[in-house]
């Protein structure tokens, strides 16, 4: 961008973006079937008290509705603690039907959950990524980065870990039928 100004000196302004990736994406895939009989990938970390609440009530959830669960949990970012819980997702993958995948509620943790639901589907499993509201933005550039638009991203409200346990089970309750729809897994 360029900005003239009264005494006619031109300035430019470099904004610090990446070029946008191409406007075709990954396919994103759906389960196309009812959950009972699949095998449901749980991915949580360590850092999210809320985050644990609504994933446990959703496992007890998906065992009601005839599904199993696989749940791992991650640990860290970056660093070689980072890699290893990049290449548990890796494996994970290959094990799950599909998978949902939290918490997106900071910067951070929202770049890793986008990142690991990626990873799903790019293993052809359908994927949801679960994230805050103060943080769909970012998801959305994020997975569009990774070259993955349609990525299926379930908000929920922010900010949830100062909820009292009883909030989060009733936030629990409300969005689990969403995230079935989203990974297309109705009755």
């Amino acid at each position: 961008m360029s900005i003239s100004t009264p005494d006619q000196v031109t300035i430019s302004i470099r904004l610090p973006t990446g070029r946008p990736a191409d406007a075709v994406g990954a396919p994103a895939f759906t389960v196309d079937a009812p959950i009972a009989g699949k095998r449901v990938g749980l991915r949580t970390d360590l850092a999210w008290r809320s985050w644990m609440l609504i994933a446990g009530r959703w496992d007890e959830y998906l065992h009601r509705d005839g599904a199993t669960t696989l749940a791992i949990q991650t640990a860290a970012q970056v660093g070689k603690e980072g890699s290893d819980d990049r290449a548990k997702v890796d494996s994970w993958s290959d094990q799950v039907d599909c998978g949902i995948v939290g918490l997106g509620t900071c910067g951070s943790c929202t770049s890793f959950s986008v990142h690991d639901a990626v990873t799903l589907e790019q293993h052809e499993k359908p994927s949801v990524v679960v994230v805050c509201s103060e943080f769909e933005t970012h998801a959305r550039n994020m997975a569009r980065f990774l070259g993955h638009p349609d990525l299926k991203v379930l908000v929920l409200p922010y900010p949830l870990e100062a909820r009292p346990e009883e909030e989060l089970l009733q936030i629990a309750d409300e969005y689990y039928p969403r995230a079935l729809e989203l990974l297309g897994a109705g009755e």
